[in-house]
């Protein structure tokens, strides 16, 4: 029977196994993307200081074997990702070996990753052919809730009705409770209208020196430190125009804070933040958090995006549903599209409002904006220029199902994004090429039969014939007489050249360009 002390020393070499073999499939899968330090390359998120390959294995294996769409944040800053999958050229004992060494060198010695873990997510997710969300991941594993600076936090509760701050040690509390996490939330309460709240606990100085900090609330409340009244919210009303920011002296060590609260009636709010010395930005003690500049969180601002004296709009940032790299135009007729220079595609078309700047042109300007207009069209979500009849190179890995085995096949892609023009109205030709071949896609807006329309114009150069992808995954009809039926109202009409080619069963709708050939499109509506 072997010994405590020599089953310690063998499991901890296969674990140093594993570590080296990991960092071996790191080194060649991962490190052009997350750098050999773990702190991202090119933009890209990093391992050190994240959060994402911490806690429960799962979540990381299913992002390895299914990859990572859309936006993100990661280590306190916000990404739009596109993470391929690699499911399909990792065996499980890499996987776990790869993860294994990621967690041990980049997430403050997470524990391993076992092949059993590896092969039960991959069965779980068998059916799976799509990247993940990071919404998605979330919800099945949540990041654990960060603890405060507040130490001791307890929190009670008295019902009634008050227009100012009441004597509260002249108070029976209807409820007592201790929040170890150290967050401060009116919801803790229980109740939505005419209650309060005191919540006492130990402010963690972690230096000597000047501390500011910012208090506000709806409806009025006062906040403590070091058994000083610093900060008062008088009257009824909401955050936003009555926040208190106060600059005090501390010395390192626990301090007593206290926070006083009344809820008379709508919201119930408490914003408490600090900023230390060193502090650029303030850390929060509340759920709530407050906005740019330490003043507290405005509703969204409205910035209305739209063509002007007959010149198309023009938008580059996240746009929902769509790839990263997505060029929204605004014509000046009411209909729009948002194109990819990461597909080489039209992916959106939509009528009426163009884009709201509202999000991206204040604050952080964090996350996807959806178009703000009507009858969005989702065309395609995928490659939109193909060389006909060949593989080409590995861009994605299509999962299909033929009886109980999956198959993985690749995308061919023929160009590459070469950049757009815009004429003095604001109209766009996007420019892509690659080897043999050249595509310009030119869009105009135009009437067609007293009706808004675009006119699309595809013209091929080079030695190779391309295919263009008009529509993928939608219910196609037609075509017929030149015009084909796409789901939403929307027509697109052949007006000359090469006619488009529909396949109802793939779901397919696309246009076929020898070299030197040009097809013209109509798109609009019924």
């Amino acid at each position: 029977m072997r010994s405590a002390p020599l089953l310690a020393l063998l499991a901890s070499a296969i674990l140093v196994s594993a570590a080296e073999d990991g960092a071996q499939v790191y080194g060649t899968l991962c490190v052009a993307c997350h750098g050999p330090d773990g702190k991202g390359l090119n933009g890209l998120p990093p391992l050190v200081g994240s959060d994402w390959p911490k806690g429960p294995a799962a979540r990381s294996i299913k992002i390895v074997l299914n990859g990572m769409t859309g936006p993100v944040e990661v280590a306190g800053k916000p990404y739009n990702i596109e993470m391929p999958p690699q499911g399909a050229v990792l065996s499980d004992e890499k996987i776990a070996a790869a993860l294994t060494y990621v967690r041990r060198t980049f997430a403050g010695g997470a524990g391993p990753v076992s092949v059993d873990e590896v092969k039960a997510v991959r069965a779980a997710t068998a059916g799976r052919a799509t990247p993940w969300t990071a919404a998605e991941l979330l919800k099945d594993h949540p990041f654990p809730p960060a603890r405060t600076a507040l130490k001791s936090l307890v929190g009670m509760m008295y019902k009634g009705e008050w227009k100012t701050l009441p004597d509260f040690s002249a108070l029976k509390p209807a409820l007592m409770e201790d929040f170890n996490l150290g967050v401060i939330d009116p919801a803790q309460s229980g109740q939505k209208d005419h209650f309060a709240m005191v919540w006492t606990g130990q402010f963690e100085v972690p230096e000597d020196g000047k501390y500011t900090f910012l208090f506000d609330c709806d409806d009025f409340g006062a906040l403590y430190v070091g058994g000083e009244r610093i900060a008062e919210v008088k009257g009824i009303g909401p955050i936003g125009g009555r926040a208190k920011e106060v600059p005090v002296m501390l010395k390192k060590g626990p301090t007593p804070l206290r926070v006083e609260y009344v809820e008379v009636a709508g919201q119930e709010v408490v914003v408490l933040g600090y900023k230390g010395p060193k502090d650029r930005d303030y850390k929060w003690l509340s759920k709530a958090r407050g906005g740019k500049a330490g003043k507290p969180a405005q509703e969204r601002v409205s910035i209305p995006i739209q063509p002007v004296d007959g010149v198309a709009a023009i938008y580059r940032n996240f746009i929902d549903n769509t790839a990263p790299r997505a060029i929204g135009i605004g014509f000046p007729n009411g209909l729009n599209i948002a194109y990819s220079a990461d597909n080489l595609a039209a992916e959106l078309i939509w009528t009426g409002k163009f884009m709201d700047g509202g999000r991206h042109w204040t604050n952080r300007g964090q996350g996807n904006e959806p178009p703000a207009g009507t009858n969005i069209i989702k065309l395609s979500d995928g490659q939109g220029v193909l060389l006909e009849g060949a593989s080409g190179e590995v861009v994605r890995y299509i999962r299909e199902k033929e009886g109980n085995e999956w198959k993985f096949s690749t995308v061919n892609v023929a160009a590459e994004f070469k950049g757009y023009d815009l004429d003095k109205a604001g109209n766009p030709t996007f420019r892509s090429a690659g080897e043999g071949c050249a595509l310009t896609d030119a869009w105009l807006p135009e009437e067609s039969s007293g009706k808004p329309s675009l006119t699309r114009t595809l013209k091929a150069a080079g030695d190779k014939p391309l295919v263009v992808v008009l529509a993928r995954g939608l219910a196609v009809n037609g075509p017929s007489d030149g015009v084909t039926d796409l789901p939403g109202g929307l027509r697109v009409r052949s007006l000359g050249g090469p006619s488009p080619k529909a396949d109802p069963e793939a779901k397919t709708l696309t246009v076929t360009l020898k070299p030197g050939e040009t097809a013209v499109l109509g798109y609009s509506f019924r």
